[in-house]
């Protein structure tokens, strides 16, 4: 375990200014959280340094809780806030990758897992957004009826079907939003990830396309629409 923390640590790219006494330290198996299912919450300071981390949306249960709400989006670089963490069952492997600031480790089979549920920023401001499944769309969220407007989104990572869309690269209103951005190619099933949706008005009509792994359809004239920043 510790190699693996050594070894690791390495591989870990943060890009911070702050105080050296701000801890991201934290984990979830020091946290006294050891059974899935559980809650918990812990505070980042402004200017941390993460641990090691390993996986995408889904993190290793010893992964840094505060760095892995910055590589999924919650946590803008250099802010601190009160993040909140929801245990679940360990994975058989975990897939890395390079967003917001962070580099984090693949690894294979590991217990227990964790993944970021919420985030409010110390002094205030905008979190990195607000949570939603992969069945909100921009009807349902009362959001359609804005032209103009943009509303930043987290979807989770996803491991059931997709819901039908409409459009390709402007998209009806009752188009689910986190299928939507998979078939725009901004985040995937597997790791969810934040979006940021622009609110737009009627379209004369929705050309629908076969694009990493959604197909979405066809449709005419719809009085709502959006798509993303």
């Amino acid at each position: 375990m510790f190699s693996r923390l050594f070894s690791a640590a390495l591989a870990v790219t943060a890009v911070f200014a702050g105080p050296a006494s701000a801890d991201w330290s934290a984990r979830v198996d020091t946290d006294g959280q050891g059974a899935v299912g559980q809650t918990g919450q812990v505070q980042c300071e402004p200017g941390g340094t993460p641990g090691p981390i390993w996986g995408t949306g889904t993190y290793t249960s010893d992964s840094s809780i505060c760095g892995a709400a910055q590589h999924f989006g919650w946590l803008p670089q250099g802010s601190g806030a009160v993040v909140t963490y929801r245990t679940v069952p360990g994975q058989q492997s975990y897939q890395g990758s390079s967003q917001n600031g962070i580099t984090t480790n693949d690894y294979g089979s590991w217990g227990l897992s964790f993944q970021i549920t919420g985030a409010t920023l110390l002094g205030g401001g905008a979190p990195g957004g607000t949570a939603i499944d992969w069945s909100a769309n921009a009807d349902s969220l009362g959001i359609a009826t804005s032209p103009g407007s943009t509303h930043r989104f987290v979807c989770p990572p996803n491991s059931g079907g997709f819901g039908t869309i409409w459009g390709t690269d402007l998209y009806s209103s009752d188009s689910p939003i986190c299928v939507a951005a998979q078939h725009r190619g901004l985040i995937s099933s597997a790791t969810g990830g934040p979006v940021t949706v622009l609110i737009l008005g009627e379209q004369a009509a929705f050309s629908g396309s076969s694009r990493n792994g959604i197909t979405s359809s066809d449709f005419p004239t719809w009085p709502r629409s959006y798509t993303f920043q």
